[in-house]
């Protein structure tokens, strides 16, 4: 028995699962939540369906997108994070592969390194909080 198969059918049986249940619950909400009156007030929804979309065409918006300095900014610190990512995270793994040769060793060091990446980040955002509140 190979246990990275194992433990890949593993990992994909969860995030079927985990997705699965994502859109059942979209689907109530939908279809019992949202036309629930009780829960949403009707006028302010039936307001937000009359407003009209202003149409453009693609010149029109690209025209419109690079005469904001704001949109031309967010895209370049876009752009720039993705390739950065991209160069960074292929030496990096490409050093993990050689150090975990064994795919569960790699996915458990992953998981693990994922696990304390997502601890330190909560933190941080805890302390942020208190820290920009001074």
């Amino acid at each position: 028995v190979d246990p990275w198969g194992v433990s890949l059918k593993y990992l994909m049986g969860a995030i079927l699962a985990g997705g699965s249940a994502m859109i059942a619950l979209f689907s109530h909400m939908q279809r019992n939540v949202m036309t629930d009156p009780a829960c949403v007030d009707q006028e302010k929804q039936a307001a937000k369906k009359k407003k009209k979309k202003v149409k453009m065409s693609l010149k029109d918006s690209a025209k419109f997108l690079m005469n904001s300095a704001y949109i031309r900014d967010l895209a370049t610190l876009v752009i720039s994070y993705g390739m950065c990512i991209n160069i960074v995270e292929v030496s990096w793994k490409a050093k993990l592969k050689a150090a975990y040769p064994n795919p569960n060793d790699y996915s458990m060091f992953m998981g693990n390194f994922s696990s304390v990446t997502g601890s330190i980040t909560l933190v941080m955002m805890l302390l942020g909080r208190t820290i920009f509140e001074k």
